[in-house]
């Protein structure tokens, strides 16, 4: 579970969209630029033709190296589907083969151990959870204020540079997602979040992008690195397409 959790972060990261340092040394002052205008410019820089947010579907996969100083590193596959309006399923893949799904028809939702043949429908909570994920993801979707209870934002200098920063609080959490926009050309830089783990306490999350790529007219963050709870994962884009095909079975739970 704990790494089905780090997934979607770093999913999430790349589809909304140094030197580490935390949300409370970032130096922040009154934004010059409403949430509505830099979310303009941030999608004119992210989606310049308008392609992603005209398409109907889009498929990506991931290599994600976690590692380590002492074992040997981890090394993983993790495929995305999604369909309009709100299908989407993410395969994590060991040894070339599928370890979990986690998925939704748009009206209910799965997680998938392969290894234990196990199927676990979310309750109401995980799947407003879990179609907050794919809002996020959703070409043409919604603006933040859509998504979440309630949207701030700041200009923010801190030892990693200048950004445009977004407070997203849910109705869950008590914590923000802040989503760091570059200051100069409105690309997605960072996010960064509280994490909940099973002792009720949370641990820090982080996201950087490190560079961009232009895919079927779309900036795609090619790598970013994962922070979370002492272990860093390596996330590099190895296949994106817009507007492949596919069927409703691919958004419904393997039949072990």
């Amino acid at each position: 579970m704990r790494f089905i959790k780090l997934i979607c972060g770093i999913i999430a990261g790349v589809l909304i969209t140094g030197c580490a340092s935390t949300m409370d040394e970032d130096i922040l002052s009154p934004s010059d630029l409403t949430l509505e205008e830099l979310e303009a410019r941030r999608n004119a820089a992210t989606d310049p033709e308008g392609r992603f947010a005209a398409s109907g579907s889009y498929i990506m996969r991931q290599e994600i190296v976690e590692r380590y100083w002492v074992n040997d590193d981890i090394i993983r596959m993790v495929e995305v589907k999604f369909a309009k309006p709100d299908k989407i399923a993410l395969i994590t893949y060991e040894n070339n083969k599928p370890a979990t799904v986690f998925c939704t028809d748009g009206s209910r939702g799965w997680l998938c151990y392969y290894s234990d043949r196990k199927i676990v429908q979310f309750d109401e909570s995980g799947l407003r959870r879990m179609q907050m994920l794919v809002s996020l993801g959703r070409p043409g979707g919604g603006s933040y204020r859509s998504i979440f209870a309630r949207v701030e934002v700041f200009c923010c200098v801190n030892d990693e540079g200048r950004f445009y920063r977004i407070d997203c609080y849910g109705e869950e959490s008590p914590y923000p997602v802040c989503f760091y926009l570059d200051a100069e050309n409105y690309l997605p830089r960072m996010v960064r979040m509280k994490v909940p783990v099973a002792d009720g306490s949370y641990v820090d999350y982080v996201n950087r992008i490190k560079d961009y790529e232009m895919r079927d007219g779309v900036n795609i963050p090619m790598t970013t690195v994962v922070e979370q709870d002492g272990v860093t994962h390596e996330c590099k884009v190895i296949f994106y397409q817009l507007n492949p095909v596919f069927s409703d079975s691919e958004f419904l739970p393997p039949v072990f």
